[in-house]
């Protein structure tokens, strides 16, 4: 997405995952040495390996907004709350409390990725306080697989998200084995409004029990699914 980076031809990689509204600041890590299996943890931000040459904040989907917006010539070059007021109709709060980010181009429209602007500060702060100020930032949605005209959904048996695109993807509400998230079928409605339907959908589970049935969700979707690593 946007941030920080160490130098590019780093073997050891650190990727945290955090939440940005929680002031504890806990997070999940994952921390790959070269062809070794990684070594994860979880914990206080204290707490984190200090070794790795690169590393990678990655936010939750729930709380990134993937969106699309038109701006006006120059402004998908600038970032924080002037690229925010671009999207303002479709956010909560305040324009000034959200950073937003210019990702790419999608058809005729620009794509933005917002999220809560003290949230990154705090965690800009706690990494930096333990000696890691160079990083990058990640929205978790957009380090699924992409290929032109399949979608990608990670699941966990009741929820997820899902990359419908080079720089687009939103969290999913729940699900069940038997049935999809009401909010895949209406994001299939409108790419089919828009003439633009995935030819088909890639299940990511989370853990090894979390496959939902794909006959009965291709049944519901209307479109191929098939399993994925």
């Amino acid at each position: 997405m946007a941030g920080r980076h160490l130098e590019k031809n780093a073997v050891s990689l650190l990727r945290i995952r955090g939440s940005l509204p929680d002031p504890a600041m806990q997070c999940e890590w994952a921390l790959s040495d070269g062809g070794a299996a990684p070594a994860r943890g979880k914990g206080r931000v204290a707490d984190l390996p200090r070794r790795a040459r690169r590393v990678q904040l990655m936010i939750p989907a729930a709380q990134v907004l993937i969106t699309r917006a038109r701006l006006p010539p120059g402004a998908r070059r600038r970032a924080g709350t002037v690229l925010a007021f671009a999207v303002e109709d479709q956010t909560l709060g305040e324009p000034e409390s959200n950073q937003a980010i210019w990702l790419g181009s999608a058809a005729d429209a620009d794509v933005l990725a917002v999220l809560d602007r003290q949230g990154l500060k705090r965690w800009a702060e706690a990494l930096e306080g333990i000696g890691i100020d160079a990083y990058e930032v990640h929205c978790e949605t957009l380090m699924l697989p992409w290929a032109p005209g399949e979608w990608r959904l990670a699941w966990d048996g009741r929820e997820g998200f899902v990359r419908n695109g080079e720089y687009e993807g939103t969290a999913t509400d729940c699900g069940t084995a038997k049935a999809p998230p009401l909010s895949l079928r209406l994001a299939l409605e409108a790419a089919n409004a828009r003439r633009a339907p995935p030819v088909s959908i890639a299940v990511h589970p989370t853990t090894p029990d979390a496959a939902p049935d794909l006959a009965a969700w291709q049944r519901e979707l209307g479109i191929p699914l098939r399993l994925a690593a």
